[in-house]
């Protein structure tokens, strides 16, 4: 209550002060340091605001200073203020060329050339010419209380303020973007594939002004890559020089290579999906895309975390399952190990603790699509005179069988194929066949779609000694 109280009574008198009894020397000073324009922008509500400084020195305590600060209306607008240490900072009028500045504190303030009483924000007028001054002045009855707020001094403040110069330097407002062929995109996201060998990914860049086609001789920025190693995310950072001032930040993902190579086929126990090994990999994504009434969408289908088993069964549990007849398409993505980005403060990686987690480090491998063909059950062949009677369970989930016999149990020699287009078929009679060969059969069925002909896992073989 006594620090607030003291704080009001030094408000007060600041604001009711009578200018004729300052006392004849000036303790105090305030100065602003001035400098380039450009040099001195700050953001306020979006916009680029020259940001005035104002500090105070001086040889004891200050509990309350208050001044009129005038400028050139027809160079600046005031748009705003923020405070410094001091306890309460405020504006205590405007009007066009005037700010009337107070500032207090029930603690007391030690003058500090280095740390503002508060700042000030200018909108500067885009028209003035290179070369231009802005400058800041004091108008009459500045002054400071110091010593005891209970029995104030008050003295007049000196001016040290040193003007702004609007210089050839402008504040860079338009665009860098990556060079043609040097980046991929995925939607406005732009990335490149990992590079093991290279070592770094420095995809080249060309800054351009605001019309996005006048470029910006390279003699006006430095730039640096950071982050640019491993996959995640590389960061482009260019500053500006010479003939302009500000700074800009490109960012992009860095990707694991896809498998070159993926493979689908039907097996007893649902579909195998092969692919070949990714460099540096800590495991394997399998999407799934599935055309049926229910299911017409990507899923991030299952994680694969052993990096040296390259085959992973879809349809084995309860969880992964497939039905006969659906057509599926398949894509592998490699992923990398969780790591920290130290740009963005957050974690990048395959999410590991969850199987449809966020994958972001890698590129899907080729796509390749089958359908799901049950393994048909060869159920008996029965030898005839010159011919043998195969039959099978049928399945009308498909558009026909194939039969395949051979004079050998690895069906390399004397192999025959037969096509049966009727589904509903449950046996079929196969002739001219020679007396005392002993035949191998085995049978699988097959899906027509699109032009493209399925097939599913031959069944168990047979045999039978024709007559």
């Amino acid at each position: 209550m006594k620090k607030l109280l003291a704080m009001l009574l030094s408000l007060v008198m600041l604001l009711t002060f009578v200018p004729a009894a300052l006392a004849e020397d000036e303790a105090f000073t305030l100065a602003i340091e001035g400098g380039e324009v450009a040099e001195n922008l700050e953001k306020v509500n979006g916009e680029d605001c020259l940001a005035v400084p104002v500090v105070l020195t001086g040889s004891e305590n200050v509990f309350g200073v208050t001044f009129d600060l005038t400028y050139d209306a027809e160079q600046l607008t005031y748009v705003d203020y923020k405070g410094g240490a001091a306890d309460m900072t405020m504006i205590n009028g405007k009007t066009a060329g005037i700010v009337k500045c107070v500032v207090t504190s029930a603690e007391g303030m030690t003058p500090n050339a280095e740390e503002p009483i508060m700042t000030l924000y200018f909108k500067v007028n885009e028209e003035l010419e290179a070369g231009t001054e802005i400058a800041f002045a004091l108008a009459e009855g500045a002054f400071a209380e110091t010593v005891d707020p209970k029995a104030p001094v008050a003295c007049d403040i000196a001016a040290e303020f040193k003007p702004f110069i609007v210089s050839d330097v402008i504040p860079f407002t338009g665009v860098v973007k990556f060079n043609e062929g040097e980046v991929q995109y995925k939607g406005a996201t732009p990335y490149v594939i990992w590079d093991h060998d290279a070592g770094i990914h420095t995809p080249a860049f060309t800054v351009y002004e605001e019309d996005g086609e006048t470029v910006i001789d390279p003699e006006n920025y430095d730039y640096e890559y950071k982050e640019n190693v491993y996959p995640g995310t590389g960061y482009l950072f260019v500053t500006f020089k010479g003939a302009y001032t500000g700074e800009a930040m490109l960012s992009f993902k860095i990707y694991l290579p896809g498998p070159t190579e993926t493979y689908v086929e039907n097996v007893e126990n649902g579909i195998k999906v092969t692919w070949t090994p990714v460099e540096d990999a800590a495991g394997y994504v399998i999407y799934r895309r599935a055309w049926s009434s229910t299911t017409d969408g990507w899923t991030a289908f299952a994680r694969w975390d052993n990096t040296t088993e390259l085959t992973y069964i879809d349809g084995h549990d309860a969880a992964h399952q497939t039905y006969a007849g659906t057509r599926y398409q398949y894509g592998v993505k490699a992923y990398f190990t969780r790591r920290m980005d130290p740009i963005a403060g957050s974690e990048i990686g395959g999410n590991v603790n969850e199987p449809s987690g966020n994958f972001n480090l890698g590129e899907v491998g080729p796509l390749k699509t089958t359908v799901r063909i049950t393994t048909r059950v060869l159920n008996s062949v029965t030898a005839g005179t010159k011919q043998m009677t195969v039959k099978w369970t049928p399945s009308k989930n498909f558009t026909g069988y194939q039969i395949k016999y051979a004079t050998d149990a690895n069906f390399t020699k004397n192999v025959v194929a037969v096509k049966i287009t009727d589904p509903s078929t449950a046996q079929k009679v196969i002739t001219g066949l020679t007396t005392g060969t002993t035949y191998y059969v085995v049978v699988r069925s097959y899906h027509e779609f699109n032009g493209m002909t399925y097939y599913g896992q031959w069944s168990n073989a047979l045999s039978c000694k024709v007559k």
